[in-house]
């Protein structure tokens, strides 16, 4: 009965560690920056 309790404790402990994994790289990529989302400076035009 240990044995079966442990290797679901395991389990579980597998499966969060990946959720909190997926969590951290989801708001990583929602909080961060898009690479084309700083403006060009626009060339002054000569009149």
């Amino acid at each position: 009965m240990t044995t079966a309790l442990g290797l679901i404790g395991i389990a579980l402990f597998i499966a969060g560690v990946i959720s909190l994994a997926a969590g951290v790289t989801y708001l990583t990529v929602r909080l961060s920056p898009k690479p084309n989302a700083k403006k060009k400076p626009k060339p002054e035009a000569a009149a």
